[in-house]
């Protein structure tokens, strides 16, 4: 797993940023972020309203973006949410 620092967007609106986020690219073909099937793991505070299957795009502080949608509802972890996001279709840098 590689860790970053993302922001979650609803379209152009900014849902949340400067969340750690774990990526995981063992289930997708060939381990490649250039493939769907890999996942984000994020904590995001208590409170925030995001429905399982809700799709999203992911944005990483070097400059990779992604459609995502959450798997399931999350685990709650003190004053944060455990979510799991799976990747909809490519991770790519911007401009690629």
């Amino acid at each position: 797993m590689e860790e970053v620092e993302a922001t979650l967007f609803d379209g152009e609106t900014v849902i949340v940023s400067g969340i750690s986020v774990l990526l995981d690219f063992a289930d997708a073909p060939g381990g490649s972020p250039d493939s769907p099937g890999w996942h984000a793991h994020a904590a995001l505070p208590l409170g925030m309203t995001i429905e399982p299957g809700e799709q999203m795009r992911i944005e990483t502080t070097d400059g990779r973006s992604g459609p995502v949608a959450i798997l399931g509802p999350p685990t709650i972890e003190g004053d944060r949410a455990l979510h799991v996001f799976i990747g909809l279709g490519p991770l790519v840098r911007s401009g690629a």
